[in-house]
């Protein structure tokens, strides 16, 4: 691979942002919270004293079209129910991640070339997805309504579907993670790979961020020509790998399905994590909790204020180093652009190790690995800052 090419197929290359700087640059001022270092925007309900909501807008961003590569590739079209697992969790988890689990409410938007793909068996595929997952949430004690959505024909603005869910979640102030990260926190990771007990197989942990990179470096140039209207004209293809080949890194799994193992439902794990600390009154000794998407390892920087967040990640799966191997990216960049197996950070407070024992039963609950990561200490600089120490090298960021 030449180093023209070497770059071509780095994240900023492909018209991608990992910190959405231009979207911040131009929204931020405008986007006020009421807990101004909590993980999202939460706003207290005017109509409700003593309760707060937050209103997330996400998607399964490029999965929709791997996942049609793999159904035309293979015929199953349950691949196509994941998009409704990578859309909920993202929407839902940055909610989560701040507490707020009394009550979600979410509404889909399908925006859709009927002449590409075949729109009935995307829709149904993913109404069973919500179905799954409707049943899911049931399960884990967490009240939710579907409230429908729109369907969009886009026959002329997009070449094959997109989704998007609106995610409405309400909590009780007092219950608000409100991300004030204190000096001598301890930093926790929950594993995103393995298999939760409440899942179906194997997941690689590659969320629903950087996928965009992820099928560039590793689909087959073929593709590009197979399904041109599934490829951008300009960034083909320029992997080696069918969805159906293996790899020596992924330990069984196929590209296909590592590439597409839906995003976790980490909103269930953080109820559990609540859960768990309420009942022993011990509530107050969790001070932050992010999801690890666009940003990857460096997401907790946006909690707190005046930190340095020292933090210690493990050897990344299989996933990642398939993706950093055969696009020759730098790790850096990986730490940034995908969560590199730590799919969400717990900080808080390591006094009796109530914390440590509450996120230990919770694992052992759920069967997802959990990480002591590092601390975090107060700085003199004016905006958080994060060393990272990785087996590949020692990096560091600041707080945009």
């Amino acid at each position: 691979m030449t180093g023209k090419l070497q770059y071509d197929l780095q994240y900023d290359a492909l018209g991608i942002s990992t910190q959405k700087e231009d979207a911040e640059k131009i929204f931020g001022e405008k986007l006020v919270s009421d807990f101004p270092f909590a993980f999202c925007i939460i706003k207290r309900d005017p109509l409700s004293p003593g309760l707060v909501y937050t209103l997330k807008m996400d998607g399964s961003g490029s999965k929709p079209v791997y996942r049609y590569i793999y159904y035309l590739e293979t015929g199953d079209a349950s691949i196509l129910e994941g998009d409704a697992f990578d859309g909920l969790g993202m929407a839902a988890g940055d909610a989560g991640a701040s507490g707020l689990l009394f009550h979600i409410v979410f509404a889909d938007t399908i925006d859709i070339n009927g002449f590409n793909v075949d729109k009935a068996l995307i829709m149904c595929q993913l109404e069973k997805g919500f179905a799954k997952l409707r049943s899911l949430y049931d399960r884990f004690g967490i009240l939710n309504d579907f409230s429908g959505g729109e369907t969009a024909d886009l026959p002329v603005q997009i070449n094959s579907n997109v989704l998007n869910l609106a995610v409405m979640a309400r909590g009780k102030e007092e219950e608000v993670i409100k991300g004030e990260i204190q000096d001598g926190d301890e930093i926790f990771g929950l594993a995103s790979n393995g298999q939760a007990v409440w899942e179906d197989e194997e997941n690689s942990g590659i969320q629903a961020n950087g996928l965009t990179l992820a099928g560039n470096v590793l689909l087959h140039s073929e593709y590009a020509f197979q399904y041109p209207y599934l490829c951008h004209p300009k960034k083909m293809y320029q992997g080696r790998y069918k969805v159906v080949d293996t790899a020596e890194e992924l330990d069984g799994l196929t590209v296909g399905k590592a590439i597409l193992s839906p995003t976790r439902q980490w909103p269930i794990v953080f109820k559990l994590i609540i859960d768990k600390l309420k009942a022993s009154n011990s509530l107050h000794f969790l001070h932050g909790m992010t999801m690890n998407t666009g940003g990857g390892g460096t997401k907790l920087l946006r909690l707190g204020e005046h930190i340095h967040y020292c933090k210690r990640m493990p050897t990344p799966p299989g996933i990642f180093q398939l993706i950093r191997k055969e696009g020759k990216v730098q790790w850096r960049e990986m730490f940034e652009d995908f969560n590199c197996g730590i799919g969400v950070d717990v900080i808080g407070s390591p006094e009796g190790g109530i914390l440590e024992k509450a996120l230990e039963e919770v694992s052992a609950d759920t069967n997802i690995k959990c990480y002591c990561l590092g601390k975090c200490t107060k700085s003199n600089k004016k905006k958080n800052t994060l060393s990272l120490e990785t087996p590949y090298g020692d990096f560091r960021w600041w707080k945009k």
